[in-house]
């Protein structure tokens, strides 16, 4: 389903400063759209408005035709998941009963986990590739495995939209590219609409379908990521002097660093 933002205004008590301003812009379903900005400037508060965890002061979010804001928790649950950008649970819960959690909207308060939400946890592990950790305590895995398991119960969900908050900034360059592999081909094969954060513009130059530039809580510029990341834009947002270099059919920023 596509996700379409609309006018978003967002401040945290009425007086205190908006943090998002008129935010506006279209997800495509099957894409993954990469929001890029500095920190500070808006994209985690951006994401929790999306899902609903906490409420714009104006504008709304659609899914599909669906109006968000109309939505209860559990509805919004089937139609969003979410992957953090850490996660610690209190407790170490086997890697095949984390995933499993990804479907607790659909099991009632006082009910267990059925055949099909045992199914489709199996169907998740097996796509991501995580069979021969599935019985590992969820706390004694790799960072990237942490990451391949949160995007298993994601999956697991069944929901048409997952949403990534920076899902590699804790990951070293191996893990890196497997984790952002592994989001693309699922979200190709299955149409899954995908919006994710990224700290590094060359990341969303190879692996997102596009990108929403934002910058003290409003939109600078959108659209595919080789079109409008560009030098002067980079300069604008990060106050970096960089370099756009073309290579193997795809461009990658390069800063330009001090000679001191």
């Amino acid at each position: 389903m596509m996700v379409e933002v609309k006018s978003i205004y967002f401040r945290h008590n009425e007086g205190s400063r908006e943090i998002l301003k008129d935010i506006n812009f279209c997800a495509p379903q099957g894409s993954i759209t990469a929001v890029l900005g500095p920190n500070g400037s808006g994209k985690s508060t951006l994401f929790r408005c999306i899902v609903g965890l906490w409420r714009p002061s104006r504008g709304e979010v659609f899914v599909g035709r669906k109006n968000t804001r109309e939505l209860s928790f559990r509805e919004r649950a089937q139609l969003f998941a979410m992957v953090p950008q850490d996660h610690h649970p209190p407790f170490p819960y086997k890697v095949f009963d984390v995933v499993l959690m990804g479907r607790a909207s659909y099991v009632g308060m006082f009910s267990s986990p059925k055949k099909k939400d045992y199914e489709a946890t199996e169907e998740a592990i097996s796509l991501v590739g995580i069979n021969h950790i599935r019985n590992k305590p969820y706390t004694k895995i790799s960072g990237g495995e942490r990451q391949l398991v949160l995007i298993a119960r994601a999956l697991a969900q069944a929901s048409p939209v997952i949403i990534l908050d920076e899902p590699t900034s804790h990951l070293d360059f191996r893990n890196q590219l497997k984790v952002l592999t592994t989001i693309r081909s699922i979200s190709k094969e299955r149409q899954i609409t995908v919006l994710v954060t990224f700290h590094d513009p060359n990341l969303s130059m190879l692996f997102a379908d596009y990108a929403v530039i934002i910058n003290d809580g409003s939109v600078i510029a959108t659209g595919p990521p080789h079109q409008i990341v560009t030098e002067e834009l980079i300069k604008r947002v990060y106050g970096v002097e960089t370099k756009i270099l073309a290579w193997n059919g795809a461009k990658l920023v390069c800063p330009i660093l001090s000679a001191k």
